[in-house]
């Protein structure tokens, strides 16, 4: 995995020591690349029987030197709203990550430290590179917080400038790069995990109880579709003792479920440009899709929304009160595999069912977390160098597959999960939508939306209503004032702070 000509031309940029490394003294993670044959060695090697002479005369094979780097002791600051130190104990993956940090620090003179950032993480993050004082190097944030405003508003670094990323590494994964690329430039990354968007988690207990077919069944089976989906849900409603009230429900919703109808019809309607975005509402695609999702809130009963607290739906279907959940794949470990209240149901996890006129799966995402470097830090080539080396946990593609299954395999409640959330992160399936963090062209969508799933309107009649507003949404994203949006997150010390 290592890519020594691209890190000795940062090295000699960083003015670091190169030496020679004997074969014998690498890590498994610092594994050199092998030598090609010389002339000569090709020569003796096609000789049945070489002479002494010929022996004598061909040369030791050698090695591409290795680089060592001695990085003065400097101190890597990795900041979130938690301490995000690996622990070994964890999962394989943790255990990779906290050897190779070790290794890292031993052997390159340098300390990687996880800083845990209280109350307002994204406002600290701001306060600090506005007061010349980056609070960490690399800082967990949300794309839809760095993107647009964080870039805009000259808080994130474009590590794309500094040539120590290979993006396409195996290492990293593609929907996470893509989510911090804005007009021509990167400004995140993150390792790869298994962890993946919305689908629909399913009580397996409950529909061998009541009869309903298997989602892998109909997933295997190409059968999994939007009216097989409206047919389940309607038949996994149960008001067991008559009252009026279900006391299982068939499906719960608790956001983006109209963005998961669209995207699951092959409609990747919104798309980053050099001017922000544009998005088009106008898609064939999307008219089905919206007209479907009005179709099901109409004639389906099921929950939807927030009900109280913005987790109850999760807790509901943790609890075997609903049969289908549109949800994220964290919850997984969050809630349904948590040690203190797991679900005791045995359950499964397919992708939203697909539309009429999709020809794949899609895992739609409102945002993923990756990590981003802060603005002002110093150098910031060293910083993104370290970075990059205690990343490298695994040798290669197959052994990175090994660590991803592994964690899959502790965060599923079977293999067919495994398989399933393998092939949609392997495919590519999942879409980030950026959308999100432009908030005046959200809430006018949300607006849109609103009025077709609620009956008021067509989806071509709500279009109209609001296609000026959406134009003028768009249109007004170069000129938003990000310079003062940095301004409201700002700090104020207390007295006692500043004394």
């Amino acid at each position: 995995m290592k890519k020594w000509k691209r890190v000795l031309e940062v090295a000699m940029c960083l003015t670091l020591v190169v030496s020679l490394c004997a074969c014998g003294n690498n890590s498994a993670t610092n594994a050199e690349p092998t030598a090609e044959p010389t002339a000569a060695e090709a020569t003796a090697t096609a000789t049945p029987e070489p002479t002494k002479a010929a022996d004598a005369a061909t040369p030791t094979p050698t090695t591409e030197p290795e680089p060592t780097y001695d990085f003065g002791g400097r101190v890597l600051k990795i900041g979130s709203y938690y301490d995000m130190t690996p622990d070994p104990e964890k999962s394989a993956l943790s255990e990779a990550f906290a050897e190779r940090i070790a290794y890292v620090e031993d052997n390159y003179n340098c300390k990687i430290e996880f800083v845990a950032i209280p109350d307002d993480y994204t406002a600290t993050y701001i306060t600090s590179v506005l007061a010349g004082d980056p609070i960490c190097d690399f800082g967990y944030v949300m794309s839809y917080k760095l993107l647009p405003s964080l870039i805009e508003g000259g808080i994130a670094y474009p590590i794309s400038d500094l040539g120590v990323f290979n993006f396409d590494d195996y290492k990293w994964r593609a929907d996470y790069i893509e989510a911090g690329s804005y007009k021509g430039k990167n400004y995140s990354v993150l390792m790869k995990d298994p962890e993946i968007r919305y689908g629909i988690f399913w009580n397996k207990t409950l529909f061998d109880q009541y009869g309903l077919e298997s989602l892998y069944d109909l997933y295997d089976a190409d059968e999994w579709t939007w009216d097989k989906f409206k047919e389940l849900a309607i038949a996994g409603n149960q008001d067991l003792d008559n009252d009026g009230t279900m006391d299982i429900y068939g499906f719960n919703e608790r956001e983006s479920f109209e963005w998961c109808y669209i995207y699951s019809n092959g409609a990747n309607v919104a798309k980053k440009t050099n001017d922000g975005m544009t998005l088009d509402l106008s898609d064939n695609k999307v008219v089905e899709a919206l007209t479907a999702l009005a179709d099901f809130k109409a004639t389906v009963t099921h929950q939807s929304g927030w009900l109280g607290n913005w987790d109850d739906q999760i807790k509901n279907f943790r609890d075997g009160k609903v049969m289908m959940c549109l949800e994220e794949y964290w919850i997984s470990y969050a809630y349904l595999q948590n040690a203190d209240t797991p679900m005791t149901d045995e359950w499964g996890f397919v992708p939203f069912p697909k539309g009429p006129s999709a020809t794949d799966w899609s895992c739609y995402g409102k945002e993923v977390a990756p990590q981003f470097m802060l603005n002002g830090i110093e150098d910031p080539e060293e910083a993104a160098l370290i970075y990059d080396l205690i990343t490298d946990i695994a040798d290669t593609d197959e052994d990175w597959d090994d660590l991803l299954e592994a964690q899959l395999e502790v965060w599923a409640n079977d293999a067919k999960t495994v398989e399933i959330v393998s092939d949609i992160y392997n495919k590519g399936l999942i879409s980030i939508n950026p959308i999100k963090g432009f908030s005046t062209l959200q809430d006018v969508v949300n607006s849109f939306f609103n009025d077709v799933k609620s009956g008021t309107s067509t989806p071509q009649t709500a279009l109209e209503t609001y296609q000026s507003q959406i134009d003028a949404a768009l249109a007004d994203i170069d000129n938003y004032d990000y310079d003062a949006e940095m301004q409201e997150y700002l700090i104020t010390p207390t007295p006692e702070a500043q004394e």
